[in-house]
C-alpha cells in the first residue's frame, strides 16, 4: 500500500485475529502502528483473543486499553460468560457506564447457562427495554432449566414472537420428556413458518415417544431439510429397532450428497452392530475418513465395536491400536470383543495393558473380562479378578458381576458353588442371575436346580417363556417327555410367548431374513431347500446324526429331523453357500442362542464344503473352519 491510515491497521488487525495461529500478527500489528491505536484496534484483537478462548489474554489486554468503549466492555463481557466465569461477569457488568439491550441479555443468559434463573429473572424484570431476543433468552433458559411451566407462562405474554421463541419453547417440553406438550405446540405453529430447528426437534420428540410414523410425517411434509433432519430421522429409526428403515434413510441422504454429521454417523454405526452386516459397516467408515470424524473418540469407540459385532476383530484391532489417546468406551469395545470370540487370553492380555496404560478399569470393563474368562474356562483367573472388584472401593460388583461368576462356574460344572455364591450375596439376585444358573443347569442337565431357578424366575419375570424353555430343554434332553408336555401346556395357559428364532444375512446390500421352520417366505425358498438337502446327504455321508433333543415336541426321529433342517440359522448359511463368493467367509447372525445340534451340523459343512462360516448368536461369536469352533464347544 503505498500509504497506510488507522484504517488500514484495524483491518489488518481484525483479519489476523479471525485465526488463532495468527493472533501473535494481530498483537504485532497493534504495536507496531505508527500513530496512536483507537479503541478500535484494541478491541479488535481483543475480540480474537475471546473467540479463540484465550481468556487470560484478553483481560491482560482489557486492562492495558487506554480506553473502551461499548463494544469491548461487552465483547469482553462474553469472553467472562463463554467461560462459565458469571460472578467476574456480573462485576464487570456493574462497572459498564452503558448497559444496553445487549449485554443486559447477554448477562442474563450467561446466568440461565449457569442454572441462576432467578438471578436472571430479576435482571430480566430490570431491564428498562425488552426485545424479541432479551424474551426469548429467558424463555429458552427456563426451558433448558426444567422450568418448562415459568417458561410457558412467560412465553404466552410474549409481545412478539418469532421462530427462535416457538423452537426454544419447544425444545424445552421435548428436554423435559412432555412430548404431548410438545406436539401441542408445534401444531399451533403456523405451518408455513415452522423452521427447520423445529421440525427436527419435534422428530426426535416423536422418536423418544416411539411414534415413528409421527416423525415420518413431519419429515416428508418438510420442504426444506438439513443435515439434522436427516440425523432426526435415522435416530428415530434406529432407537425403535427400526433397523433395515435407519439404513435405507442414510443411504438415501448419503445419495443426495448432503455430508453425514456426527450423531447420522453413531446412529448408522449402532444400526451395522446391531445388524452385524459388515459391507455397510465399511462404507460407513469410508465416509467418517471422508468427513474427519475418524479423529473423534467416540465415533471411534462405535467404529470399533462395529467391528467386533461384525466378527472382525482384525479390522476393529487395526483402528483400536492406531488410534491415540484411547479412552475406557474403545477398551472395554476390545475386551468385550475378544470374550465375544472366545479368545480369553487375547481379552485377558488387552485387560492388563489398559492397567499398565493408566486407565482405570470401570464396571463394563470386568463385565467383559469376566465373561472372557467364562467362555474360555479360565476359572481361576475369573476368581482372582472377582475377588479384586470386590476389594476395590472404586466400583462395587453389581448384579451384572455376580450373573458372570454364575455362569463362569455354571459352565465349569460347578453349579453347586454358583448356587452358594447366589445365597450369599449381599442384595437379592436378579432374573439376569437366575438366569445365568438357568443356562448351565442346561448344559449340564441338572434338573433339580433348574426348577429352583425356574421358580424363582417366575417370580420376577411372570410374563417370561424363557426359563420354562430352558426347563423344558432339560426335560426333553433327559427324556422326560411328559415333563416337558406338562410344561409346554402351562405356558399356553399362560399365554407366555417366545421369540421365535430368526436369522439373518447379508448379501448385495440387503439383509435376507429366515425364521425357524418357515423358509417359504423367502423368494428363493426351492434353491435353498435344494441346497439344504444337499447338505444333509453330505452331512450323513460325513457320519452326522441329528440329535433330536433340541426338538422340543415328542414326534418320530424323521419328524425332528426334518424340524432341525429347517432351523434359521441352517436356512441362512444354505443361502450363503449359494450366494458368498468362494474364499468369503458366510456371516450369519441369530437372534437366539445356537442350539447344539446345528452347532455340531456347522462344524462339518464348514469342513465339506471348505467355507469359513462365522455365526453370532444372542452371546457370543463361533468361528467355524475345518471342521471346528473357536469356542472349543465350550459354550
Amino acid at each position: 500500500m503505498p500509504s497506510r491510515d488507522l484504517g488500514s491497521y484495524n483491518a489488518l488487525i481484525s483479519g489476523f485475529s479471525l485465526r488463532r495461529h495468527t493472533l501473535p500478527d494481530a498483537a504485532a500489528a497493534l504495536a507496531s502502528i505508527p500513530l496512536p491505536p483507537s479503541v478500535v484496534s484494541f478491541t479488535s484483537l481483543l475480540r480474537g483473543y475471546v473467540r479463540h478462548g484465550l481468556l487470560n489474554d484478553a483481560i491482560r489486554l482489557f486492562h492495558q486499553m487506554p480506553e473502551r468503549n461499548h463494544i469491548s466492555y461487552t465483547v469482553m463481557l462474553g469472553g467472562f460468560l463463554d467461560a462459565g466465569r458469571v460472578d467476574e461477569a456480573r462485576r464487570l457488568f456493574d462497572e459498564m457506564p452503558d448497559k444496553d439491550v445487549v449485554a443486559r441479555t447477554a448477562m442474563l443468559s450467561g446466568y440461565c447457562q449457569a442454572g441462576r434463573t432467578a438471578e436472571a429473572r430479576v435482571l430480566f424484570d430490570e431491564m428498562p427495554k425488552r426485545n424479541v431476543v432479551s424474551w426469548t433468552a429467558m424463555v429458552s433458559g427456563y426451558a433448558q432449566n426444567g422450568k418448562v411451566n415459568l417458561a410457558r407462562k412467560l412465553f404466552e405474554v410474549m409481545p412478539d414472537r418469532n421462530e427462535v421463541s416457538w423452537t426454544a419453547m419447544l425444545f424445552g417440553y421435548i428436554q423435559a420428556g412432555q412430548v404431548e406438550d410438545a406436539e401441542d405446540l408445534f401444531n399451533a405453529m403456523p405451518e408455513r413458518g415452522r423452521p427447520v430447528a423445529a421440525c427436527n426437534a419435534m422428530m426426535v420428540g416423536f422418536g423418544q415417544r416411539g411414534k415413528v410414523d409421527a416423525a415420518r410425517a413431519v419429515f416428508e411434509r418438510m420442504r426444506e431439510r438439513d443435515d439434522g433432519t436427516w440425523s432426526a430421522m435415522i435416530k428415530a429409526y434406529e432407537q425403535n429397532e427400526f433397523l433395515m428403515e435407519a439404513l435405507s434413510t442414510f443411504r438415501d441422504m448419503s445419495s443426495r450428497g448432503i455430508r453425514p454429521n456426527y450423531p447420522s454417523v453413531i446412529s448408522t454405526l449402532t444400526v451395522c452392530s446391531a445388524l452385524a452386516i459388515l459391507n455397510s459397516g465399511r462404507e460407513l467408515h469410508a465416509a467418517m475418513l471422508r468427513c474427519s470424524f475418524d479423529m473423534d473418540v467416540f465415533a471411534v469407540s462405535a467404529l470399533v465395536t462395529m467391528y467386533v459385532k461384525c466378527g472382525n476383530l482384525d479390522k476393529a484391532n487395526r483402528v483400536f491400536s492406531m488410534f491415540e489417546p484411547k479412552d475406557v468406551v474403545m477398551w472395554n469395545s476390545m475386551i468385550t470383543g475378544y470374550a465375544q470370540h472366545g479368545l480369553g487370553e487375547e481379552a485377558l492380555r488387552v485387560f492388563y495393558d489398559m492397567q499398565f496404560a493408566g486407565m482405570a478399569p470401570d464396571s463394563i470393563t470386568y463385565i467383559g473380562v469376566l465373561t472372557a474368562c467364562s467362555y474360555t474356562g479360565k476359572v481361576e483367573e475369573g476368581r482372582e479378578i472377582f475377588n479384586s472388584l470386590c476389594t476395590n472401593s472404586a466400583i462395587r460388583p453389581g448384579a451384572e458381576h455376580y450373573s458372570c461368576m454364575v455362569d463362569l462356574l455354571g459352565r465349569a460344572g460347578l453349579v453347586d458353588e454358583a448356587l452358594d455364591l447366589i445365597k450369599n450375596m449381599p442384595s437379592e439376585p436378579d432374573a439376569i442371575i437366575w438366569g445365568a444358573l438357568m443356562g448351565a443347569c442346561r448344559m449340564h442337565k441338572n434338573a433339580e436346580v433348574a426348577e429352583l431357578a425356574a421358580r424363582k424366575l417366575l417370580e420376577l419375570e411372570p410374563e417370561s417363556a424363557g426359563p420354562y424353555v430352558l426347563l423344558s430343554h432339560i426335560y426333553t434332553s433327559t427324556g422326560r417327555w411328559e415333563d416337558a408336555s406338562k410344561l409346554r401346556k402351562f405356558i399356553s395357559s399362560r399365554n407366555l410367548n417366545k421369540s421365535p428364532g430368526c436369522s439373518w444375512i447379508e448379501y448385495d446390500k440387503r439383509v435376507h431374513l429366515f425364521t425357524s421352520g418357515d423358509i417359504l417366505t423367502h423368494p428363493e425358498h426351492a434353491i435353498i431347500t435344494k441346497m439344504l438337502e444337499k447338505l444333509d446327504g453330505l452331512l450323513m455321508e460325513s457320519g452326522y446324526s441329528a440329535d433330536g433333543s433340541f426338538v422340543l415336541h415328542d414326534i418320530d426321529e424323521e419328524q425332528k429331523v426334518h424340524s432341525l433342517r429347517y432351523h434359521s440359522e441352517r436356512q441362512a448359511v444354505a443361502y450363503g453357500l449359494l450366494k458368498v463368493p468362494e474364499g468369503m467367509p458366510i456371516r450369519v447372525m441369530k437372534n437366539l442362542r445356537v442350539c447344539g445340534d446345528c452347532h455340531a451340523a456347522m462344524k462339518l459343512i464348514a469342513k465339506i464344503t471348505s467355507r469359513e462360516i462365522i455365526l453370532r448368536d444372542a452371546n457370543r461369536f463361533h468361528h467355524f473352519k475345518d471342521g471346528f469352533c473357536s469356542c472349543r464347544d465350550y459354550w
